[in-house]
């Protein structure tokens, strides 16, 4: 019986593994040329029989179809698994200029037939000449717009374009900095690789920077060049020729220097007049939502009120702004959850701001609904959108007093009376008490003496003191930068000084982030009386944040930790600046 249960099991194994068995084909030319030889194979990891080809009509069939089989054998944990391989290749040549299908092929494993996946080949014409001039190797930046208005978003992407048969080593790409637009960049696989046919040439192309740029003034701004320095191995001298190995040259780096051509981006200005309720979105999907988690409380109370905006575009730029709320309400600054990300083409994502709002009047009272306008660059035109109106009502709280303290009748303040207590229970609570708060009060006393005494030390000087409280600035605002270090995450790190020191400066001078670049920042130091010796040190900061993520590997550590105390004193030197002011 138990015999006849293991052969059972072990049928239906079969049957599975048959089942879940599937004849994959590949291509290794897509998009393949006229003139090229292309490999087509189908393989299966089971012993197949009784292939039937696909219909090649389109295809020279130079070799094929070819069967191989192959079969291997590993042993984990004591248990012995067997592997096998059925493959079938062909060896074909397209006829002529087109996208052609080439349908499945099948093939019988275990008395089941297991077809392929149908393929589309484009091919193109080759160069019927093999000219010498042709580019070897060369980068190009592509950007997907150029003409956009001041807060739209561009895509620019930089490639590296090699010709088949020729060999890179050693290739560094070069810092890019970009005036008039903020950049999210966009993480790149440099490993990923794409066959690409130009002018009858198959090229193999690699992205290795993608940017999404946003606009933050008008005019022509320019989007600089790519540059990357690459080493070409080339053949030297004749070193030997051996009568069994053949000849052995020497190999010979060449260096070059590759540079795409810059873009010119036409910036337009945004459309006349500018509604009142526009806050510097540009977007061609944008979407407004508000919630609140409740509408009937009581004095006291607090509700969550949250303003959702959804949509694509400069999202990640967008400041809370004015909304006028009830006066029955105490309203807390709110907070901010981003949870937006760079995309191909432009940011997309949520940002949430959250307000908390404390209920102080008693009565019925209503948020009005937010008018808020985005402009859609596709088509030119401001885009009003409105969220939901809510209607509150406030009931009296427990310990509830109106806020007019003549409202408060004799009634209650009978209640507030000690209407209790005799002459002995007095002189009880006295004997207790008095102790306690007599020592109490000399030590209160005490603790205000030494805290003045204290404090008159740490005035005798006061630039020691300026620069204290400059420096618990400076480390609060690199709080998330320290993190970084201290994880060794070093593109992270880069990131968290750049955003930190963008942060304080828009704090400090009170202006919007997308309002504040390198360019402008003279503006703002001078109108402060700041020193020009700090917004030096300031820009190269910055410059040092944007190019580390190129430089070499090596003394990540201590560059990081050489920027962060750069940071630090930075803002400590401005915090200390403007106090003399």
């Amino acid at each position: 019986m138990v015999i006849k249960k293991i052969l059972t099991f072990l049928i239906l194994l079969l049957h599975l593994n048959s089942f879940s068995q599937e004849l994959n084909v590949i291509i290794n030319k897509n998009p393949a040329l006229t003139n090229e030889i292309i490999t087509l194979q189908y393989t299966i990891n089971a012993n197949g029989d009784d292939f039937r080809p696909p219909n090649l009509s389109n295809f020279h069939i130079l070799s094929g179809p070819s069967q191989g089989f192959t079969q291997s054998y590993s042993n984990q944990n004591g248990k012995t698994t067997r592997e096998i391989k059925t493959t079938i290749s062909y060896t074909i040549q397209a006829k002529k200029v087109g996208t052609f299908i080439i349908p499945s092929a099948s093939v019988k494993v275990n008395g089941k037939n297991i077809k392929s996946k149908v393929l589309k080949v484009k091919v193109e014409k080759g160069a019927e000449t093999n000219d010498n001039n042709l580019t070897n190797v060369y980068i190009k930046l592509v950007t997907n717009k150029s003409e956009i208005f001041v807060g739209e978003q561009i895509s620019s992407i930089s490639k590296i374009y090699i010709k088949n048969g020729t060999n890179i080593q050693n290739s560094n790409i070069l810092p890019i900095t970009y005036n008039g637009f903020w950049e999210d960049e966009v993480k790149v696989n440099t490993n990923k690789q794409k066959r690409e046919i130009i002018d009858g040439v198959a090229y193999t192309s690699i992205k290795f920077r993608h940017s999404v740029l946003t606009s933050q003034k008008s005019g022509k701004l320019y989007i600089p060049s790519s540059e990357m320095d690459v080493s070409i191995p080339q053949r030297g001298r004749l070193i030997s020729n051996h009568p069994f190995f053949g000849p052995q040259y020497e190999t010979i780096l060449s260096s070059l220097n590759l540079s795409s051509k810059s873009k010119t981006i036409n910036v337009k200005k945004l459309p006349l007049p500018i509604p009142t309720n526009f806050h510097g979105t540009v977007s061609e999907n944008f979407t407004l939502k508000t919630t609140v988690d409740k509408t009937t409380l009581k004095t006291s109370e607090a509700i969550s009120f949250k303003v959702i905006f959804r949509g694509e575009g400069n999202i990640n730029l967008l400041e809370p702004f004015n909304i006028t709320f009830p006066d029955a309400f105490e309203v807390f600054e709110p907070t901010i959850t981003d949870k937006t990300f760079t995309g191909n083409y432009n940011t997309n994502g949520t940002k949430t701001f959250e307000y908390i709002l404390i209920a102080r009047q008693v009565g019925n009272f209503e948020i009005d609904e937010i008018n808020f306008t985005y402009l859609n660059p596709k088509t030119g035109k401001y885009q009003n959108i409105k969220s939901e109106k809510y209607s509150f009502k406030i009931e009296k709280g427990k310990q509830y007093f109106p806020i007019d303290s003549t409202q408060i009748n004799q009634e209650k303040i009978e209640l507030l009376k000690f209407n209790g207590g005799s002459k002995i229970s007095t002189r009880i609570l006295i004997y207790h008490w008095f102790p306690k708060l007599f020592w109490g009060g000399i030590l209160i006393i005490l603790i205000i003496y030494l805290t003045s005494f204290i404090q008159n030390k740490r005035n005798s000087k006061p630039e020691h003191t300026k620069r204290r409280k400059s420096t618990k600035i400076a480390i609060k605002r690199l709080k998330n930068a320290q993190l970084c270090l201290n994880n060794n995450d070093f593109d992270v790190f880069f990131e968290e000084i750049e955003k930190s020191l963008w942060g304080y400066l828009t704090d400090k001078f009170g202006v919007k982030s997308a309002e504040l670049s390198k360019e402008n920042i003279d503006i703002h130091f001078n109108n402060n009386n700041i020193d020009n010796d700090f917004k030096n040190k300031f820009i190269e900061v910055l410059n040092v944040c944007e190019f580390a993520r190129y430089s070499p590997t090596q003394d990540h550590n201590k560059k990081m930790q050489e920027t962060l105390d750069n940071a630090k004193e930075i803002i400590i030197k401005i915090e200390s600046n403007l106090s003399k002011k």
